[in-house]
């Protein structure tokens, strides 16, 4: 299957999600289970080893490592630095938007 990911992987989490809903990417089951707990909860990918990751979507870690090929990532250290800085990003705002609120 062709995907617009294959040179240019998602700088944002936004964006993969997006690619996601309009189905330019469609994952095989084993990593469309993988896929949903990343986007549920992006701090598991940012945070936790690869085998951790996948004792908890009950897959192997060869498996969450063909996830970040399959989104366009060359390597899933590459996936896990995208997923780091929307961790940053969303951190930033939030203590942006606390720090107007008090005023």
């Amino acid at each position: 299957m062709t995907k617009d990911t294959d040179l240019f992987p998602p700088e944002t989490l936004q964006e993969l999600k997006y690619l996601i809903a309009k189905r330019r990417i469609v994952f095989p089951d084993s990593l469309e289970r993988v896929a949903r707990e990343i986007m549920d909860r992006p701090e598991l990918m940012a945070f936790e080893s690869a085998a951790a990751i996948a004792r908890h979507c009950g897959v192997s870690q060869t498996t969450v490592h063909r996830l970040a090929q399959h989104i366009g990532f060359r390597t899933l250290r590459d996936f896990r630095a995208m997923i780091k800085d929307h961790i940053r990003e969303t951190a930033a705002k939030q203590s942006l938007y606390q720090g107007h609120s008090g005023g």
